[in-house]
């Protein structure tokens, strides 16, 4: 029992029976997923699900109010590089990473003047957060 407690809070009450009865069998000590959710059960200790991680590049509950909308009247705009607009989005990729994708067009001819996508594996940044 003294090893299920010690894996239980290693982990920081995230990992369930089956995790736990897999950690043992790494350490050499043979413990079934039915036997150690016993063990977790009499000992009243429960896992935490984590929030999932959702990237947030808004604050929309701010209370500076809005911000005037400069380029609204400029819609005749006849010379090149006279309005610059900018925009970032995420995008998923799978399950474990997505990607920022950040641009910047010219907005009398509609050229992309430039780029940058930025990879994030949210699966490592998880693991950084877990050391910390």
């Amino acid at each position: 029992m003294p090893a299920v407690r010690d894996i239980f809070w290693e982990h920081k009450r995230r990992d369930r029976a089956r995790r736990i009865a897999f950690e043992l069998s790494v350490r050499g000590e043979l413990y079934g997923v039915e036997r150690v959710a016993r063990l977790l059960t009499s000992a009243g200790l429960q896992t935490i699900q984590p929030k999932s991680f959702k990237p947030r590049t808004t604050d929309s509950r701010h209370t500076l109010g809005d911000s005037p909308n400069l380029i609204s009247d400029a819609n005749d705009q006849t010379q090149r590089d006279e309005l610059w607009v900018a925009d970032i989005t995420d995008v998923p990729l799978d399950d474990e990473s997505f990607a920022y994708l950040a641009l910047i067009m010219d907005r009398c001819s509609r050229k992309i003047i430039g780029w940058e996508l930025a990879v994030v594996n949210l699966k490592r940044k998880l693991s950084e957060q877990r050391r910390s």
